[in-house]
């Protein structure tokens, strides 16, 4: 379903009017991340560990509007060697949980992720298999505990609505409830904090770089171009920067199904307009 924008000027005036409770500001949010309908993009993933040593894993990352305002997104590791040819498929689902499916090439087999297992690394990296997507405003009890939060990240300041979240399944996450800070002004949470049962930081995100950027279609989205997740417990982290990519040009279908997700071939079906 393909989402109309005039402008993202006019269109963060009218946020800013409504936008006044947690559940709306997290759902804005929801709806950003849902555009542009299709995207491509060469991610670059370095794993830094606590004494300094770093290996960087190369992925491309396809992503492909569908009906309802869903996304269906392929992952395709290049490199390293030990990852080369392992491919991650979402798919996204209405008021049910995501299919998610992984190729595992030492294995030769594809296999479905359980909810049991998306609280683990996503490829090696301080990512999780949950981090690689967006909770649904109405998966979590969200609550604005500063609705004027100031916050510098990555040498920029910003001002923020700090909201805590509280997952309504906690045996569906890692943590037990996380601290946002939502930029007041592309809705992008710029820094979350990940915290357990005893009320112990155990991780932390943060947006170090945003662009404005504008896709196939002279549209401007405001890009995340570089950001890390950092485990306070081992003090590994994962740096994840967007080497280059395409908006609003139409993918082809078949990288969404189970046949590109073993075979790793570059589908001929043609994408829906």
């Amino acid at each position: 379903m393909k989402k109309i924008f005039i402008s993202l000027t006019l269109l963060f005036a009218s946020f800013c009017i409504s936008a006044q409770t947690a559940q709306e500001i997290a759902k804005i949010y929801c709806d950003l991340d849902r555009v542009p309908d299709f995207n491509y993009s060469n991610l670059a993933l370095e794993n830094v560990e606590k004494n300094g040593k770093s290996e960087t894993i190369e992925v491309k990352q396809y992503g492909s509007g569908v009906d309802n305002g869903l996304k269906n997104v392929a992952f395709d590791f290049i490199a390293p060697a030990s990852v080369k040819g392992m491919r991650v498929l979402q798919l996204e689902k209405l008021k049910k949980a995501d299919d998610r499916w992984v190729y595992l090439p030492k294995l030769r087999q594809a296999r479905r992720i359980p909810m049991t297992e998306r609280t683990k690394s996503f490829g090696g990296t301080e990512f999780t298999y949950n981090d690689m997507t967006i909770r649904n405003e109405d998966e979590d009890k969200n609550e604005i505990t500063d609705g004027n939060a100031k916050i510098t990240v990555g040498g920029t300041s910003y001002t923020c609505w700090k909201m805590k979240s509280v997952p309504h399944k906690l045996s569906e996450v890692e943590y037990h409830y996380r601290l946002t800070w939502f930029d007041k002004k592309t809705y992008i949470p710029v820094r979350i904090e990940f915290y357990d049962s005893k009320d112990k930081m155990i991780k932390t995100s943060e947006c170090l770089k945003i662009d404005m950027v504008k896709g196939k279609t002279g549209i401007e989205y405001p890009l995340r171009r570089k950001s890390v997740i950092t485990n306070l417990v081992t003090g590994r982290k994962t740096i994840a920067t967007v080497k280059d990519f395409v908006f609003d040009e139409p993918i082809a279908d078949g990288y969404f199904t189970q046949n590109w997700l073993i075979t790793g071939k570059a589908p001929k079906i043609k994408a829906k307009k």
